[in-house]
């Protein structure tokens, strides 16, 4: 009995050792057929790999793995409390390695949500249509203010953490990932670190307390890449003051029929003040254009397997 033992335990030895030493853990195994990448978000680093469940069998995974405990902190109990909410990862399992083997790596696991809409909208000549525009921004709000209201606020919306897939029944949906800068919404967080950014708003670039109107902020400035505008440049010491420039006129920036993104900006700004209305903000898509329906279907065709949206 001793002997069937040891044994045991050497085989369970060796199959985490050698899972560990081909960047695999346990019983999830590295999925070749998806991409995977890296993740370097201000503060927050780290790895995710597209993985295979052994035990049960499935392939629409990601696991995301991180050194850092406080990214993991940050980021389990946003996935804990969004699950089953649509525009959200689900939470499919999370551990840590057993530090024997080196550093402790910190592992959650959800399923696949998709394409970055950066890598869609390369793929789809850059800019997409004005309709689409005005769909994905409905949706991303919808998905953040559902965020907001389980109590919490993303602090890093962006193109690279806004993910778009082809659901089962044909229909393209969105969800967005990466909480690890997140954290409650009250007391009103300020930064640890300096955020300033392309897509953080001007309140985040001058040190303010992040709240909710932050988050819807960066929200309205992702669709500006497919347009595309850029009021900012790429240069990080230069955009506060562009910031600023921006704030005080942004209409000048929009053709005609895009000018409902400086107004939604607008709507931000006002309710910063006057107090938040989810009515409002969502009625403003209705306002704009009384004849379009902002959840209609995203507009696309798949060409070699792969998505482009108008």
């Amino acid at each position: 009995m001793c002997v069937l033992i040891v044994l045991r335990i050497k085989s369970v030895f060796f199959k985490v050792k050698f899972c560990r030493h081909n960047q695999l853990f346990g019983r999830y195994l590295l999925n070749r057929y998806i991409e995977t990448g890296q993740f370097n978000a201000v503060g927050a680093h780290g790895r995710a790999r597209s993985v295979l469940d052994t035990l049960l069998d499935r392939g629409d995974l990601v696991m995301k793995s991180t050194r850092d405990p406080e990214v993991y902190r940050r980021e389990l109990p946003v996935l804990h409390a969004m699950r089953g909410f649509a525009g959200f990862p689900l939470l499919y399992d999370y551990f840590t390695t057993p530090p024997a083997f080196g550093d402790v790596e910190y592992c959650f696991v959800t399923d696949y949500g998709g394409e970055c809409i950066d890598d869609i909208a390369r793929r789809s000549g850059g800019r997409f249509s004005h309709s689409n525009i005005m769909r994905i921004s409905f949706q991303l709000l919808w998905a953040l203010e559902t965020l907001h209201q389980r109590g919490f606020v993303h602090r890093d919306v962006h193109c690279g953490n806004v993910l778009l897939r082809r659901e089962f029944d044909g229909v393209v949906r969105l969800k967005i990932i990466d909480f690890g800068l997140s954290l409650p919404r009250y007391p009103l967080p300020y930064p640890e670190i300096n955020m300033t950014s392309w897509h953080a708003s001007l309140q985040v670039c001058r040190g303010e307390a992040y709240s909710r109107f932050d988050d819807l902020i960066s929200a309205i400035f992702l669709p500006m890449w497919f347009i595309p505008v850029d009021p900012f440049g790429g240069v990080r010491a230069e955009y506060l003051q562009k910031k600023i420039t921006f704030d005080a006129n942004p209409h000048s920036w929009f053709p005609e029929e895009l000018e409902w993104i400086a107004d939604l900006y607008t709507e931000v700004n006002i309710q910063r003040t006057s107090g938040f209305s989810h009515t409002d903000l969502f009625d403003f898509f209705y306002r704009t254009d009384p004849e379009f329906d902002p959840t209609s279907p995203i507009v696309y065709r798949v060409e070699n397997n792969q998505l482009i949206l108008e």
